[in-house]
């Protein structure tokens, strides 16, 4: 409990803070019940020690620091399917995922995936002593697009998601377009993998449009490593580095540039923690740091990763950054089934299951201290500034 720190809050001041609350509850005995009156106080002990520590308490203190509100459970639901022909693959892939917000409202996301690309590979094999030696790689190109409903409750969420769809209109739509590179190669002898790595990296770009609002997006994910090899007396593991997803956001509203956003989503130990830093473009300081960027066309080229990085730890320093940090149970399913006689056969069929739920939330406004947001109904643990 954080009662005197650097923020320049004193025990006289929480105390003060406490006896306030009780002479406020003292005389509520008659009107609410006295049943009710534990409750009452508790609730006021708790906003009142959430002010004092200077945190996000309530759903007014988020829009007055510029923060919306929190997603606090996630589903979501679908299946793919991938077919590969003579190694020419095509694919389709469809889901649907509920958000559950910390102010009670729902979002309803469907997502549509067409790809086409194409499957190659060499290879070595040695009769005699078992042995082989092969690498392959997946090239494909994906076309996304989706629509985003929102709803005031749970109950209009799922009346719509039961078939009550007429006059249903959604918040906003996208498109997107992109690439996904994957690579592997392994050795075995008798049938044991003596080594062997594995490489994938995606990126897209996109527009998302509603609400008065346009997005331009660039979204990547890079997974560099995961190798295994055999060594005498032992086997070894290794996952290697991931960047995770990264996202860059430009928005215009009603024509105008109102804000450029960069999104971080990182898997660690089993929980999914996304970080995003906002800056406001309507802000004459922050549209003239922009500017060199905002000139180039999107996606960036490398040679803007100068300004880039600028951009970035002044949205960390000034602007609104928010962090979310969610336990994840995944229990997909996918079955892979291919052939290779020269060239590539198979069905890659996926089934998706996923659910999300917020463990810990904070933040940080305006270059402020870390913030937690105790209106989302969880804490976090502070962030760490980047310079």
């Amino acid at each position: 409990m954080r009662i005197s720190d650097a923020r320049g809050q004193t025990t006289t001041e929480y105390a003060g803070l406490l006896l306030l609350v009780a002479a406020l509850t003292a005389g509520a005995g008659a009107a609410i019940g006295l049943g009710d009156v534990a409750s009452a106080v508790a609730g006021g002990v708790r906003t009142g020690i959430c002010i004092v520590a200077g945190d996000v308490c309530r759903a007014s203190d988020a829009r007055a620091a510029g923060l919306g509100p929190c997603v606090a459970r996630e589903a979501t639901r679908g299946a793919g399917l991938k077919v590969t022909i003579a190694s020419v693959r095509l694919g389709r892939g469809d889901e649907w995922t509920v958000a559950t917000r910390s102010d009670g409202t729902v979002l309803v996301t469907q997502a549509t995936e067409r790809s086409a690309g194409v499957e190659t590979g060499v290879g070595i094999e040695a009769g005699p002593l078992g042995l082989e030696w092969g690498a392959e790689g997946k090239l494909d190109y994906a076309f996304g697009s989706g629509r985003a409903w929102e709803f005031p409750d749970a109950a209009a969420a799922a009346r719509f998601l039961g078939g009550e769809r007429e006059g249903v209109e959604p918040a906003w739509r996208y498109g997107e377009a992109g690439a996904e590179l994957a690579a592997e190669a392994g050795a075995s002898v008798g049938g044991a993998t003596l080594t062997g790595v594995e490489s994938t990296g995606r990126l897209a770009a996109g527009v998302r449009v509603g609400r008065g609002r346009v997005t331009y997006y660039v979204h990547g994910r890079l997974d560099l490593l995961d190798a295994v090899a055999w060594l005498p007396g032992e086997t070894g593991r290794w996952a290697g580095p991931s960047t995770g997803d990264a996202v860059i956001e430009v928005t215009r509203e009603h024509g105008e540039l109102r804000e450029i956003a960069f999104r971080r989503v990182e898997d660690r130990d089993g929980r999914v923690v996304e970080t995003v830093a906002r800056l406001d473009l309507r802000d004459p300081g922050n549209r003239a740091a922009a500017e060199p960027l905002l000139r180039v066309r999107l996606p960036w080229p490398p040679a803007v990763a100068h300004d880039l990085g600028v951009l970035v730890r002044r949205s960390v320093r000034i602007g609104v950054v928010e962090r979310a940090v969610y336990d994840v149970h995944d229990r997909s399913r996918d079955l892979e089934l291919s052939a290779k006689f020269g060239l590539a056969l198979g069905v890659d069929a996926e089934r998706v299951d996923i659910a999300r739920r917020l463990v810990a939330a904070s933040a940080w406004t305006n270059g402020s201290y870390a913030r937690d947001r105790a209106d989302c109904g969880v804490t976090g643990a502070p962030l760490e500034r980047t310079s």
